[in-house]
């Protein structure tokens, strides 16, 4: 039986209010949980070092699942990734966006402090449709992706004229 849907996601952050502001103001979430985190329970539960604490805020989007857990934890931060794309972990984190919303929350996100790549573009994906994206950093340099997705009936529509087309 498979699990349920990611959850939330937990992103170290250099400054918890300053990202959880960030989160609020550009992107629409709403704070929910704040509190901290420390002792031998979150130290052996999670793999960390005696003595780790942490400062968290939870923020929540339009439903339920999909939090984001924003972690200052205690000690010097740094940013270890250097190999960009080719660096294994995370590499984004992506929120659906509808279409003409697009172009709003790209200003809003510039407003707030984040870094866009490009603005609100179109992009083709073979045997799904046209996605328009943007991609921005936030304010610890992590990407983020807003994108705004075909409906079911375009993707359709799309698959039946590739057919027809001998594709």
């Amino acid at each position: 039986m498979p699990v349920s849907e990611v959850h939330h996601v937990a992103m170290t952050v250099s400054d918890v209010e300053k990202a959880s502001e960030f989160y609020e103001k550009a992107l629409g979430y709403r704070k929910t949980l704040r509190t901290d985190v420390g002792g031998p329970e979150v130290e052996t539960s999670l793999g960390l070092p005696a003595g780790t604490t942490g400062r968290v805020q939870y923020l929540q989007g339009p439903s339920k699942v999909g939090q984001l857990e924003l972690i200052e934890w205690n000690g010097v931060k740094r940013r270890t990734a250097s190999a960009g794309h080719l660096e294994l972990g995370t590499f984004l984190l992506s929120f659906e966006v509808p279409r003409d919303e697009l172009s709003e929350v790209y200003d809003r996100v510039i407003e707030h402090g984040g870094e866009c790549l490009t603005p609100p573009n179109e992009v083709m994906l073979p045997d799904y449709g046209f996605i328009h994206a943007f991609a921005a950093r936030d304010l610890d340099g992590n990407l983020l992706e807003f994108v705004s997705l075909p409906t079911r009936e375009e993707i359709l529509a799309l698959r039946a004229r590739e057919a027809g087309n001998g594709s």
